[in-house]
């Protein structure tokens, strides 16, 4: 009665100990403590050499831990000092206690830098860009900051794909000019977008702009010559605002949907369109009807322009009000929609036929170059012309000579064609496709016509064979169209097949 416990009370020990020689042997590491400015200088050196920041090349540097510590009032934590290099974050944290005037990285005259996957939060300016040019911001995350991107007096730099969220400015360009911003994830700021003396920034385009306590995207003191376009603005206090003597920017393309207040405007006089038939933007409060259509809106039939102007001042209206929210075109985009095998079953050096069936999606005729593989294995190559917005079948043969028995998966592939941004729908992977001994096409399930080969040829095979004897695609009844069946893919199934079969009887799979 007393091994039990004893044996319990044992393997606990066990347990308890092996668990204190792991923590022995594998310590947790604790983040980098923040007690100095890390500086990348300008000769491609890392000072201190203790920071977790590492580069084999002086061309890429990369965290290798977060960063973490009480940077004080007018202090960075990182300091770049050297033109055409990569900072890589490799999704690590650069974090600070909002300090008064704190940088998370600092730029100051610098050229050519990349910053990514690099989630920062904490400072009184996430990322600090004074004086430069032509660097790129892109796929970091900046939360909780007072500004998370904040450029002055610089131009020619590009803040794209980036997740900026619950600051009080998400990105902020102050006397900047030829900036891109674009494709960014902006919600739950105070501001999410300001422009401050800012002007000639072509490319405040394509980013979904969500949640604003105050303003999406704010233009002041003079910002002129800006482009806003294909952006989504929602459920925000003021969806855009304009602000004394902020004129000549071109606002279209936009979507503006559900805002408390959609513009507000001062002193400013601004473009709200791009022209017939290109359309203006979406209002999710405009009332007006599309029953009209052509430059002037006096021709019967619809267009999916309102009929008459979105009227926001007696110097700003969208003459060209689009119906529906403003989708970006397609462009260059060729899809494989699917591949088909004319066979579950095909014998080893025999053949089959693979169906791919492909969409030309985008705008442009196309050149559809789709290659198939089993496995891994390329099978064919076909090129076809393909219009736009059309779709086509392409029929391939696989000759299964060389090829080992067993399961394969067929998948098909559309080569990208010029231009092409979106390739998710490029690939199609089908089911599986066996390759057996000739002869064996059956038994290995109780149901003759699930075509489970069992490894050996006996009479189930030719009575498989036999049971559509006659038969071609598209017969009626009796007879009985099976693929599978026609066995030297022919397209009929008559003596020749069943000939096959019977003159590989009694053969069994080593």
């Amino acid at each position: 009665m007393l091994r039990k416990p004893a044996f319990i009370i044992m393997l606990s020990s066990l347990v308890v100990s092996a668990l204190a020689l792991a923590y022995t042997v594998q310590p947790v590491k604790s983040d980098y403590a923040w007690t100095e400015t890390i500086y990348i200088r300008a000769d491609g050196s890392i000072q201190p050499p203790t920071a977790p920041i590492s580069s084999v090349d002086n061309v890429t540097y990369t965290l290798t831990e977060n960063i973490a510590g009480n940077v004080p009032a007018d202090s960075s934590a990182i300091i770049i000092q050297r033109d055409n290099i990569i900072i890589d974050g490799a999704g690590y944290t650069l974090q600070g206690t909002k300090g008064s005037d704190s940088k998370g990285i600092e730029l100051t005259g610098i050229s050519n830098v990349t910053i990514k996957n690099m989630k920062i939060t904490a400072f009184y300016y996430g990322i600090w860009l004074d004086s430069s040019s032509n660097n790129s911001v892109s796929g970091n995350n900046i939360t909780n900051n007072h500004a998370g991107i904040y450029l002055h007096i610089s131009s020619g730099n590009s803040v794209s794909g980036n997740t900026v969220a619950n600051n009080s400015y998400g990105i902020w360009l102050g006397d900047s000019s030829n900036n891109s911003v674009s494709g960014n994830n902006i919600t739950s700021n105070w501001c999410c977008i300001q422009l401050y003396y800012s002007s000639n920034n072509n490319s405040v385009s394509g980013n979904n702009i969500t949640a604003s306590n105050w303003c999406c995207i704010q233009l002041y003191y003079s910002s002129n010559n800006n482009s806003v376009s294909g952006n989504n603005i929602a459920n925000n206090l003021w969806g855009i605002a304009l602000y004394y003597s902020s004129n000549n920017n071109t606002i279209y393309h936009n979507n503006f949907i559900n805002n408390t207040g959609q513009v507000s405007s001062y002193d400013s006089t601004n473009v709200w369109d791009d022209g017939y038939p290109s359309g203006g933007n979406y209002w999710s409060d405009y009332t007006g009807l599309d029953q009209k259509c052509g430059p002037s809106q006096d021709h019967p039939g619809s267009d999916g322009i309102g009929d008459t102007p979105y009227v926001i001042d007696s110097n700003n209206k969208d003459n060209c009000p689009l119906m529906n929210p403003w989708t970006p075109p397609a462009g260059h985009n060729i899809a494989v929609v699917s591949a088909v095998s004319s066979k579950i079953v095909i014998f080893q050096g025999f053949s089959g036929n693979i169906t791919v069936y492909g969409a030309n999606k985008g705008e442009y005729s196309e050149t559809f170059n789709v290659t198939v593989y089993a496995n891994t294995t390329e099978i064919a190559s076909m090129v076809s012309p393909l219009e736009n917005d059309s779709t086509t079948n392409i029929t391939l043969s696989w000759n299964t000579n060389g090829f080992a028995k067993g399961n394969y998966t067929i998948s098909a592939y559309a080569w990208p064609v010029p231009g092409e941004t979106n390739t998710a729908n490029n690939n199609y992977t089908d089911g599986w496709v066996i390759v057996s001994i000739a002869g064996d096409l059956t038994g290995g399930t109780s149901n003759p016509w699930d075509f489970m080969p069992d490894g050996k040829v006996d009479g189930k095979d030719i009575t498989i064979v036999a049971l559509c004897f006659g038969s071609a695609p598209g017969c009626s009844p009796p007879y009985i169209w099976n693929p599978n069946s026609d066995v030297n893919n022919d397209a009929k199934i008559d003596g020749k097949d069943i000939a096959i079969v019977a003159l590989h009887f009694g053969q069994a799979d080593p």
